[in-house]
């Protein structure tokens, strides 16, 4: 690909990047590695105790993605076509969402595993509700983090749920900085001020290892690493993330992809050393650096990783299989406890993977392919995006 090439894929929001599917589909692999001690329920160890880190990457390819496409929008059309931006989410991840939680209350009541206040009492069928009602009105989060009885099958659905009060808010923001002209080093200058915010409020709201689902799944104390990959967003839309960068982006990645991986050996989500000793900033931080050099380096060592088919593949089925695997893995841990552990591994790997690629095929293309074709979209238009 020539220089122009390179800077046109990285600017527009109508070129696919590749690489970017192999990144998300490693993240899954962090996000299902960590979730494996639900094979060995109850609570057995777990491989990656700090594989949630995986989800950091998710924020900051979905800020970067999203922002590029609505800030080339404002430049382009002096505008941003709300109405059409809704209809592309809801297109992208409501269909799934619904069918997964619709199939998984079902699954786990003809499991007898719904939820119940004690183990000698009938089901709890509020909670059940409720939790249905949170996952697919994009507010679990808030609801576990106010302490509300959740469904542990749904209670992954807590990023799901920033992500979605994300795309309902920062397009509005966007659009009335345009509105006012904010000169861009303002933009910028906000947006990280914002970020920062986050970083001192995180530290400031922590209280012990006993309290911390607050602050790990709040809007307030994670928002900051989809702003970070907005700032990216960003930079790409006008033109200022070009493939020179790449000369350099290397290095910061590399250490950004040991940040994640010690992060995920030695820490656990209730770690007091990510919260208010900057832990997370770290994260955060290590996240942006891979996506950014991922954007501006593709051919280099770590691009050609992510370019890889087998998380390529991965990547295009990365929010089936987020969805997925947790039922599945906690119907595997609490009913073939005695199975043993690599029967179960595999059988849970499997089983997720394969419903991932049939949910992918029949559900979410389904649905992408609709709007593509009602809205005469070029197929080279990212359906990540």
């Amino acid at each position: 690909m020539t220089a122009g090439g390179a800077a046109a894929a990285i600017a527009s929001p109508d070129r696919h990047l590749r690489v970017l599917d192999g990144l998300r589909g490693a993240a899954v692999l962090l996000v299902v590695a960590y979730h494996s001690t639900y094979l060995t329920f109850p609570w057995g160890p777990r491989i990656l105790p700090g594989g949630f880190v995986g989800v950091d990457v998710f924020f900051a390819l979905s800020g970067f993605l999203i922002t590029r496409k609505l800030a080339t929008d404002l430049l382009r059309r002096d505008g941003i076509d709300l109405g059409d931006f809704a209809v592309r989410r809801a297109r992208r991840l409501v269909p799934v969402l619904v069918v997964f939680v619709v199939a998984t209350v079902a699954f786990v009541a003809a499991l007898g595993d719904l939820p119940k206040v004690w183990p000698s009492d009938d089901t709890d069928w509020h909670t059940t509700w409720q939790s249905a009602a949170g996952a697919l009105t994009y507010t679990s989060n808030w609801m576990q983090a106010a302490g509300w009885p959740f469904m542990s099958q749904l209670s992954h659905t807590w990023s799901l749920a920033i992500e979605g009060q994300y795309y309902l808010v920062w397009p509005f923001v966007l659009l009335a900085l345009h509105r006012v002209r904010a000169p861009r080093p303002v933009i910028l200058g906000l947006v990280g001020l914002v970020i920062l915010w986050v970083w001192w409020h995180r530290a400031d709201v922590w209280v012990d290892q006993a309290h911390y689902l607050s602050v790990y799944v709040g809007t307030d104390t994670r928002i900051d690493v989809l702003l970070a990959g907005s700032v990216l967003g960003l930079l790409a839309a006008w033109g200022d993330l070009r493939p020179s960068i790449g000369r350099w982006s290397l290095g910061p990645a590399l250490l950004g992809v040991v940040v994640l991986g010690v992060v995920s050996c030695l820490s656990e989500t209730g770690d007091h050393r990510l919260y208010d000793r900057y832990g997370m900033v770290a994260v955060t931080l290590a996240a942006v650096a891979v996506v950014l050099d991922a954007v501006t380096n593709p051919a280099g060592p770590l691009g050609r990783t992510w370019s890889l088919p087998p998380l390529r593949w991965l990547g295009d089925r990365s929010y089936s299989l987020y969805l997925w695997h947790v039922p599945i893995f906690f119907a595997i841990g609490l009913h073939l406890r005695t199975w043993p552990t690599p029967v179960k591994v595999l059988l849970g790997l499997g089983s997720s993977i394969l419903l991932s690629d049939l949910s992918f095929r029949f559900v979410e293309q389904r649905f992408r392919r609709r709007h593509r074709t009602s809205a005469a979209v070029p197929a080279s238009t990212p359906t990540s995006a």
